[in-house]
């Protein structure tokens, strides 16, 4: 080791201002809005409603569909008995704008005929009431949810009841559009026709009638389409299901509506045409969305949700549940029906339905990183004879009145830049001339020829040029 008075002993700097780092603004936490009294009354008059509506529509088509299977026998009878001595027979048609005959069945062959729909019909319920039951069963309260929030009521039967209730309410408004403007709309005899015939008639059109109407000129096209672009599954595509409202589907849906419209203005009149066009869409509709079953099972609905009348025709009881079901399915059927306008219009013409913009995220802000501040240590001196710190304006020290050490420089490697760690510096509390080694900070040494050796560390320490006067070796030596 030199001597003390030319090492140089940084000070240990000053701890470092911590720097606050710019944190951009949080959002202000988002507080449930209060509730609007309104509102939830509307909700809740609406759950109500739906709740009301699909379950008396449930009874009254699971009924109907009863109906039609218990008068099977007489309806088989009628089949097999001669009117004048022919048996009644059973045209077998397609439609363009007007039906073509292909032939007619009758005897075994419109028996066979009959229990064919009658097959299809019950497949169709059957396999309505499994998708109902298993939407229902899909998870805990899934049922109390679809019963409550009609959004959320998703099966097939569940969407089949809320376009009947659509359709009921446009036929309705449009019959009652008639009345006010004095056209009376031709009807076919149906009240001359015997309860099973009207009953026969009424169910196999919702079946026959989708197969020529829905599967001939949808489900066909679509299985083609699909074959012509390499579809997956193409032929899947005939019975229709899991398709979605595209231009394609569209355009094949507005077709079919069109001309099975027209198709019932033979046996009525021209007025029927807007009457069956806006539920010829609901058909088409249900059968691309959810296969032939949906839209056979919307079809029955419309023609049959009053077959009960054929069998208790004289029941008040009866007559009074029905009347409050069709009020009630009217009143929802006005929301349905609006509802469904709404989001077709948004399919055809999105433009007129722009999309909410993303709200801009904030700008982001530049966060510097965090600065350390040094500053340079002032000089240390040290008096030349007793070893002691004095202070750097000093010429002469305080204590003993020998020369102070010239002041050193701080070189530039130790400027601002923090000490790894502070080295040892006299301690002012000892008494003057006593020995601090500057490696350790022991205060004991031994003394031979000029040179101090720490008893502690053993490090030896010399003044150079200069000789221990006699009483600072006596001080030294402890």
């Amino acid at each position: 080791m030199g001597d003390p008075s030319t090492q140089e002993i940084p000070s240990k700097p000053a701890t470092p201002p911590q720097s606050v780092p710019d944190i951009p603004p949080q959002p202000s936490p988002q507080w449930p809005q209060p509730s609007n009294p309104l509102s939830d009354l509307m909700n809740m008059f609406k759950s109500m409603l739906w709740s009301a509506g699909f379950v008396s529509y449930l009874l009254v088509i699971i009924s109907s569909f009863i109906i039609v299977m218990a008068m099977t026998p007489d309806i088989q009878n009628w089949i097999t008995t001669p009117v004048g001595g022919e048996y009644p027979d059973v045209a077998i048609f397609v439609i363009t704008p007007w039906p073509i005959l292909l032939f007619r069945l009758s005897g075994s062959g419109f028996q066979a005929w009959h229990l064919l729909m009658l097959g299809i019909l019950g497949a169709s319920v059957s396999y309505a009431l499994y998708d109902l039951l298993k939407s229902w069963l899909s998870k805990r309260q899934a049922a109390l949810a679809s019963l409550t929030v009609p959004e959320k009521a998703k099966s097939s039967f569940e969407t089949v009841g809320k376009l009947f209730m659509a359709a009921l309410f446009f036929s309705t408004v449009y019959f009652l559009f008639l009345e006010l403007i004095n056209v009376e709309m031709n009807v076919p005899p149906f009240d001359e026709l015997a309860p099973p015939v009207r009953v026969y008639e009424m169910f196999t059109a919702s079946v026959f009638e989708e197969l020529i109407s829905r599967v001939l000129l949808i489900g066909v096209p679509l299985v083609l389409i699909g074959f012509a672009l390499k579809w997956k599954d193409p032929a899947k595509k005939i019975l229709g299901g899991g398709l979605g409202i595209t231009p394609v589907t569209m355009v094949f849906i507005t077709i079919s509506s069109v001309i099975f419209a027209f198709a019932h203005a033979g046996g009525w009149d021209y007025w029927k045409v807007p009457q069956v066009l806006i539920p010829a869409f609901a058909l088409g509709y249900a059968f691309v969305k959810y296969g032939l079953h949906a839209s056979i099972m919307l079809h029955f609905s419309i023609n049959l949700y009053l077959a009960s009348m054929e069998v208790w025709p004289e029941s008040v009881i009866l007559q009074m549940a029905l009347s409050t079901a069709l009020l009630i399915w009217l009143v929802a059927g006005g929301y349905f029906f609006f509802r469904y306008c709404f989001d077709f219009l948004k399919i055809l013409a999105p433009g007129l339905f722009p999309a909410p913009q993303p709200s801009a995220a904030p700008p982001v802000r530049y966060v510097p990183p965090p600065t350390y501040h040094y500053y340079s240590p002032p000089p240390v001196r040290y008096c030349l004879g007793c070893g002691r710190q004095v202070q750097p304006d000093y010429n002469v020290c305080p204590h003993c009145g020998k020369r102070i050490e010239p002041i050193q420089k701080v070189p530039p490697s130790v400027q601002n830049v923090p000490a790894a760690r502070p080295l040892t510096q006299p301690n002012p509390r000892n008494p003057p001339g006593s020995f601090v080694c500057p490696n350790c900070g022991h205060t004991s040494a031994s003394y031979d020829s000029g040179r101090l050796t720490c008893l502690k560390c053993g490090t030896v320490h010399m003044r150079e040029g200069q000789e221990l006067k006699k009483e600072e070796k006596e001080m030294v030596e402890f």
